[in-house]
């Protein structure tokens, strides 16, 4: 089965961190990474520009986590959840 992208989001209690994440369905990310929340389409507030910066800094594949979401996962069990950084 193919991949597809989705837009999912991680609250980790002052705020929302956006990403995408390649996955064969929403239940391996689900099933994957608990913590984040997959979401049906984009909150109107979140601009196309906004879109597209998040696809070029913050896109994943479940299946081969990097950066921010191999952060994510290293972390869990850890008292503090990570942080968003500037750079993703």
């Amino acid at each position: 089965m193919n991949k597809q992208r989705f837009l999912v989001v991680y609250d980790y209690g002052q705020g929302g961190l956006w990403a995408f994440l390649f996955a064969r369905s929403s239940e391996d990310i689900e099933r994957g990474f608990p913590e984040l929340r997959v979401v049906d389409g984009a909150p109107d507030w979140l601009s196309e520009t906004e879109l597209k910066r998040i696809e070029k800094r913050m896109s994943f594949d479940v299946d081969h986590p990097s950066g921010w979401l191999k952060t994510l996962v290293d972390q869990r069990g850890q008292e503090r959840p990570p942080r968003p950084t500037a750079t993703g």
